[in-house]
């Protein structure tokens, strides 16, 4: 059931971005982003920029290219790197913002290049072999981007660009890109499969409809300055404590020799942090699956509308959020097909069930994605249109709705609706604004049929046409 699309703005989005922004982290503060086994070295750490320019885009690898470089700088901050790693650290260098602009600068360019290239390969007609292509040069890039910054920051330290070639030459580099190639490609795939669509188009509609557990951004915020202010604590005090066994033992620690310690100890926390926001994501998302699946439980099986209790439900939910735009408002509408028992006497219910699901598709398709959909008898449905609208904007989805429904037909038989459309001015309880637009729907029946009722007017297909209420 694929009802809500997928925007550039969906929460999954921002999820899988801090999921991007912990695996980096977590790598660049761990063993899983260098690989060191005799003889073989290896860095990984970009990879987590990679799938961001693969999995969503330039300005998104581009932030996790920055993440990258600020979390190298502050490695090369400690006394104990060797002197060629120390050009990356603004506070052991002679050019402090010379660093910075290796460290961080030459990051941020490669994420924002791998970024561009992938949103180019997109448009192949092959793009899983450019996905490819690209994440197998993604180490020899950053390489790249790395030595030609030294060589323009740091000509004295005598490095060049040609350096980066040896990325493409030796078996260990070779290998590397070859993971690094797969890893990528298959996060690409899961992510063009059906069964990713499906779980986003799930986690996503439970947040537009406003259902199960909200998450309140308060004690969000709450909860992470507490974790920071817990971790930062924990950290003092393990180095204190260090330093105090050290000197129970007669080791005496030296200033900078404390400062390293404590500089270890807040990598160790934020790698620490990084796996408990993972946990958070995978626990925010797998509840709200969890939620939907419950939803879609109490879901008509036929149309994929809400049933008339659940409807009710997440009507009362949705009119608890006021609107910030003045001159626009929200509509309660009621809707039923005309001559429906006729048209299963005279076709059959198989032809019935599929008008019924005709009428839903189209009341989505017309009135909004967002938009609460019930059928509260059987051939009856309910909306609430929680989109902002005017009411000539209503008026003509409403035009359009009658039109798209006239193309369900059969060989002597077209189908046609009747629409009663109530303005929500005033806090009225879901019953109450059913029973007014349930007045006006039959208000249209009386007028002909095939024709929709707005509030206090009534309007039939042709244009101009309108009636005065009685």
């Amino acid at each position: 059931m694929d009802h809500f699309s997928y925007h550039r703005s969906g929460s999954v989005r921002w999820y899988l971005l801090g999921t991007l922004i912990a695996v980096e982290m977590l790598m660049s503060f761990s063993f899983l982003g260098y690989l060191h086994i005799e003889p073989i070295s290896i860095t990984i750490a970009y990879i987590p920029v990679l799938l961001g320019g693969a999995l969503m885009g330039p300005l998104e690898s581009a932030a996790l290219g920055t993440l990258f470089g600020l979390s190298s700088m502050w490695k090369a901050s400690a006394s104990y790197v060797m002197a060629s790693d120390q050009l990356f650290s603004p506070l052991f260098s002679i050019k402090p913002l010379a660093s910075i602009l290796l460290s961080v600068g030459s990051r941020m360019v490669f994420g924002l290049l791998v970024g561009l290239l992938y949103s180019w390969t997109r448009r192949l007609r092959h793009p899983g072999v450019g996905i490819a292509m690209i994440s197998y040069l993604g180490k020899p890039l950053h390489a790249l981007m790395v030595y030609s910054a030294l060589a323009l920051l740091f000509p004295e330290a005598g490095y060049h660009p040609s350096a980066a070639i040896s990325s493409l030459t030796g078996l260990t580099d070779t290998a590397a890109n070859l993971i690094t190639a797969v890893i990528v490609l298959v996060f690409w795939r899961i992510q063009r499969s059906q069964a990713w669509r499906q779980f986003r188009t799930r986690v996503e509609m439970v947040r537009s409809l406003h259902w199960g557990e909200r998450y309140h951004h308060l004690s969000l915020i709450v909860i992470i300055i507490l974790m920071l202010c817990s971790s930062i604590a924990v950290a003092f005090y393990f180095v204190h404590r260090i330093g105090y066994v050290l000197d129970q033992k007669g080791i005496m620690l030296s200033e900078a020799g404390y400062t390293d310690l404590l500089h270890l100890q807040i990598q160790f926390v934020i790698g620490m942090l990084s796996m408990m926001a993972l946990v958070i994501v995978f626990l925010i998302l797998n509840r709200r699956y969890a939620t939907y699946m419950s939803y879609e439980a109490k879901m008509d099986a036929l149309t994929g509308a809400m049933t008339r209790k659940t409807f009710f439900q997440a009507c009362s939910r949705v009119l608890g959020t006021p609107l910030l735009q003045t001159d626009q408002m929200r509509y309660f509408i009621m809707a039923d097909l005309d001559w429906f028992k006729q048209i299963n006497d005279t076709y059959g219910h198989p032809e019935g069930d599929r008008a019924l699901k005709e009428v839903v598709r189209s009341i989505r398709e017309i009135l909004g994605q967002e938009s609460l959909i019930g059928r509260i008898g059987g051939d009856e449905f309910a909306v609430l249109l929680d989109n902002p609208t005017t009411p000539e904007e209503l008026e003509i989805n409403l035009r359009h709705l009658l039109d798209r429904i006239h193309r369900i037909s059969w060989k002597h038989h077209q189908a046609s609706c009747s629409i009663g459309a109530l303005p929500i001015t005033a806090a009225q309880s879901v019953e109450e604004l059913y029973r007014e637009a349930d007045r006006l729907l039959y208000q249209a029946k009386k007028l002909g049929r095939d024709q929709f009722v707005i509030g206090g007017s009534a309007a039939s297909v042709p244009p101009g046409t309108s009636f005065p209420e009685q």
